[in-house]
């Protein structure tokens, strides 16, 4: 039975193989998304007008970014799984582009008539 000071290392292990990273690298990335949770309240507090949105899921997107590459071992894991996240995050951005295009166009004028499209007042009842 080989121990591991006369094990041969000069084998491939494979893609499956265990990576196990720096406990500092682990804090660093931590106290990365700490800043970035700071930036975030942060900039809850500013007023960046229509940008606002696209601001806060921009800092959302680096957090995501950090927690999968690093602490989901994206870095060390097959491309295909890679390109699997990279394709949900495609079609969750479509979503968000769809969902805030439709809000974007909630006060349009209505053609027919002429007069901007507002909800009706509810009625109340007795």
């Amino acid at each position: 039975m080989a121990t591991s000071e006369t094990h041969n290392h000069d084998h491939d292990h494979g893609d499956s193989g265990h990576h196990v990273d720096p406990l500092w690298l682990y804090l660093a990335v931590f106290g990365a998304l700490l800043v970035m949770t700071a930036v975030t309240v942060g900039a809850s507090y500013i007023d960046f007008g229509a940008a606002s949105v696209a601001v806060a899921v921009l800092i959302a997107t680096v957090k995501a970014f950090l927690v999968a590459f690093f602490f989901m071992h994206l870095r060390h894991d097959k491309p295909f799984h890679s390109l699997v996240l990279v394709s949900g995050l495609l079609f969750l951005s479509f979503l968000f582009l769809f969902t805030l295009s439709d809000h974007g166009t909630r006060n349009d004028v209505d053609d027919m008539h002429g007069k901007p499209i507002v909800n009706p007042a509810p009625t109340a009842s007795k």
